[in-house]
């Protein structure tokens, strides 16, 4: 990668409106290693120092140390606590234990897929082991399939604070209270 060397720049009246910057050192070791195995360079080296200053606008900066983070909320459900997925695979539990041989298909009119656009809220055990591919979507230890009358289906465990809320509604309506 060439680096070019510039000078200063200049101020004028329209760039002090502009919002506070900070100067950030960057580090280019990769492209160090690019730059001394070419043959030919028109920068000298020697003159070229190992990081290179960029303006980020404060607000930028903020918002690029800002850590995301998980989300470990909790909800309330017959007297435990449960994060998201343990509590979508208990409440489903629960439902196929109220509803003695409760049937695939009934589960799915109760809890349908547009719930969880990409992988549903629950699929028997051989299309979430497809869906999962590599890493597990689904809870797989025996102890957390649940048989239903016809199948064996495991709970998705890829759920968010935003992606939950649907299934929530369709819990409640189906009168289960969750706070």
């Amino acid at each position: 990668m060439k680096k070019k060397q510039t000078a200063p720049k200049k101020t004028d009246a329209k760039a002090s409106k502009k919002p506070a910057s900070k100067k950030v050192a960057v580090n280019e070791s990769a492209s160090e290693e690019t730059a001394s195995t070419s043959e030919e360079s028109p920068v000298d080296e020697s003159q070229v120092e190992a990081s290179t200053e960029l303006e980020i606008p404060v607000e930028d900066e903020q918002l690029a140390t800002k850590s995301k983070g998980r989300d470990n909320s909790t909800f309330k459900y017959n007297g435990a606590d449960f994060k998201k997925g343990p509590l979508v695979r208990q409440i489903i539990s629960d439902h196929v234990a109220a509803n003695k041989g409760i049937t695939y298909k009934k589960l799915k009119e109760s809890f349908p897929d547009e719930l969880l656009r990409r992988f549903g809220v629950f699929q028997d055990e051989d299309t979430a082991r497809e869906l999962s591919g590599a890493r597990d979507r689904y809870f797989f230890k025996p102890e957390h399939l649940i048989k239903l009358k016809d199948k064996t289906i495991a709970v998705c465990n890829q759920w968010t604070a935003a992606n939950i809320r649907p299934f929530l509604q369709a819990a409640k309506q189906l009168g289960y209270k969750i706070k």
